[in-house]
């Protein structure tokens, strides 16, 4: 029982990750398409940004619908059932907006320019309302942050700075001595997005909490 029980949760853990990412792929396939006459080819940095803002706006949507509708959320959220989602909403309802508004801020600078995509102006203020929201949230909501929730957050984060440093020593010699051309801020930024929310999915899959319920 215990064997059938284990390969149950296998089976939805794996659909429910390859529901996520083919959804994932689909909606940046689709933005991307969309977006594909006023992107240059030759900024990669865009595309990673974009890719980041979608994938960071999923997660927040998904986590919000799940909160919202907490018997259909339980289906495609790890939880052990609709109750576990309600008792978790002030803490889930947070993490949602932060993800929610960091990756609209990463879709906002990607888009903003001067090439008919979005004025500099708007692009300046929505991204600083966002930024602005994002600080906001996590300084209102740090008292109700659990320990394990902040062990994670301080665990992912020490990662992604350790990561992100070599790979900014390496990067800085090649482009130095000509092998590598400059990063742009954007695919800077970006590209510490990307990692920061794979070190949380390691972080806390190394904690069990990726463990299906």
């Amino acid at each position: 029982m215990t064997a059938a029980t284990d390969n149950k949760k296998l089976r939805t853990m794996f659909w429910r990750m390859a529901g996520g990412a083919i959804v994932g792929a689909a909606m940046s396939a689709l933005f991307l398409i969309l977006l594909k006459p006023q992107l240059s080819a030759d900024d990669p940095a865009t595309t990673i940004a974009i890719v980041a803002g979608i994938s960071y706006a999923l997660i927040g949507l998904s986590v919000a619908i799940g909160l919202v509708a907490p018997k259909a959320g339980s289906r495609f959220l790890n939880v052990e059932d609709a109750d576990e989602l309600r008792e978790e909403r002030p803490k889930l309802r947070t993490g949602a907006l932060v993800c929610v508004l960091i990756g609209a801020f990463l879709l906002v600078l990607a888009l903003g320019g001067d090439d008919g995509r979005m004025s500099r102006e708007v692009a300046l203020w929505t991204a600083a309302a966002c930024l602005g929201g994002i600080v906001i949230v996590t300084l209102v909501s740090a008292k109700n942050t659990d320990e394990l929730t902040r062990q994670i957050t301080l665990e992912a984060s020490a990662a992604t700075l350790h990561i992100a440093l070599v790979g900014l020593a390496v990067w800085a010699t090649l482009a130095e001595l000509g092998y590598a051309p400059w990063l742009s801020p954007l695919g800077l930024i970006a590209g510490f997005a990307i990692l920061e929310l794979v070190a949380i999915f390691v972080v806390s899959a190394s904690k069990g909490l990726m463990t299906p319920r």
